[in-house]
């Protein structure tokens, strides 16, 4: 059996598939790895080490810019990407016998070229997005719009309900009731798979020597915009002073920003950190929102205080908040005073905030071990009845 899986190269769909192509391997299929670079990324050797022997294939670029620039000229990008036509060869000359595709718009030329391709295929989210209600993605509407235009024209289902794509053989959403609720759209097929950052080696590990140094006596405050959407130092600078001013311990990952942060000597600061080692340790975690950040928060029953800046992020703060696991503060409301106000409510036991991430712990599951073992019953089926 062989299956592809077809992602980006972004920190943030990597990590989340790095899990479900080992366990795909594990339940004893070949995979393909088909990846789109984003912004001119790469895979690093550590990452491909972490991957076995799955076979990785480029399959173009995709530029992130777009998508929060001029919503009118996305349509017109998509329908002159090359991707379309570049996955549909990919697919065509390794003839996996079914491809799961990262849905999100950055990745709608790809879901058309497998649409062509004739593989079957199904939909997988790095994101709440595939399940949030459309109500909630008011800040998309004109990107999302350009994209269900240029989907359907091909064939692609799409789903007015929630803005995002379908595949009508396979859907995956890789969260758990406590987080989403019945707030999600999953009537239409979605299933629910569980979080995604379960425990093993996925090609991002770094050590922190600092977490030896934290105060025992002090709340430790975890602060990271990811990879991506970290390049806001004012802002970053606002959050860390504002965490610090509670007297909390604070720990960011900060990029290549620290000189220009100047901050106070006791915040402990790296470019990259190892995030579910150091949520383990947080008594809270300010995020930008991103998915995998936030799973992997609820995994270690860290409170939140999401921060959403663009994209898919606002999605994720409004679950967040919906399941009572942290608060939201929009960028534009950011201040010292309301960051230091937000860290002394999450911080709060009686709040009962961790008490509410404790309770959804059995939910949490494996999402990568459910995802390959549910897409090798689903090759299963399709090849059963193709040999009727």
């Amino acid at each position: 059996m062989r299956v592809a899986l077809l992602t980006t190269t972004q920190h943030g769909h990597l990590n989340p598939y790095v899990p479900v192509v080992n366990a795909l391997q594990t339940a004893g299929a070949e995979v393909d790895l088909l990846l789109l670079s984003a912004d001119g990324g790469a895979l690093d050797e550590q990452r491909r080490e972490a991957l076995g022997k799955a076979r990785v294939h480029a399959v173009g670029q995709v530029e992130m810019a777009p998508w929060s620039g001029d919503p009118a000229k996305i349509g017109p990008m998509l329908r002159s990407s090359p991707v379309a036509d570049e996955t549909a060869d990919v697919l065509r000359a390794t003839a996996p016998d079914f491809v799961l595709v990262d849905s999100l718009p950055v990745t709608a030329a790809a879901m058309v070229g497998a649409h062509a391709s004739g593989v079957p295929y199904g939909m997988i989210w790095a994101n709440l997005g595939g399940v949030c209600p459309r109500e909630h993605r008011r800040g998309r509407w004109l990107y999302d719009e350009q994209v269900g235009d240029y989907l359907t024209r091909h064939g692609v289902l799409w789903s007015t309900r929630t803005h995002s794509a379908r595949s009508p053989i396979l859907n995956l959403m890789p969260t758990i009731p406590a987080l989403v609720g019945g707030d999600a759209v999953t009537d239409d097929g979605v299933q629910l798979v569980g979080l995604p950052g379960a425990a093993g080696t996925r090609g991002d590990e770094v050590t922190f020597p600092g977490l030896d140094r934290l105060d025992p006596d002090r709340p430790v405050v975890y602060v990271s915009f990811g990879t991506i959407f970290y390049r806001r130092p004012d802002l970053l600078r606002t959050v860390i002073t504002g965490a610090a001013a509670t007297g909390a311990q604070v720990i960011a990952a900060v990029g290549d920003l620290a000189e220009e942060l100047a901050l106070p000597d006791d915040v402990l600061t790296a470019p990259y950190l190892p995030q579910r080692e150091v949520l383990e340790r947080a008594d809270m975690f300010i995020t930008h929102g991103g998915y995998n950040s936030v799973a992997e928060s609820v995994r270690a029953a860290t409170p939140m205080l999401v921060i959403p800046l663009a994209v898919d992020q606002p999605v994720q703060a409004h679950f967040v908040g919906s399941a009572g696991f942290g608060t939201a503060l929009a960028p534009a409301d950011v201040t010292g005073q309301a960051v230091a106000d937000a860290v002394t409510d999450l911080l709060d036991p009686a709040r009962d905030y961790r008490a509410r991430l404790r309770a959804a712990q059995p939910e949490c599951g494996d999402a990568a071990a459910r995802t390959a073992e549910l897409v090798i019953d689903t090759v299963g089926t399709l090849q059963g009845q193709g040999e009727r």
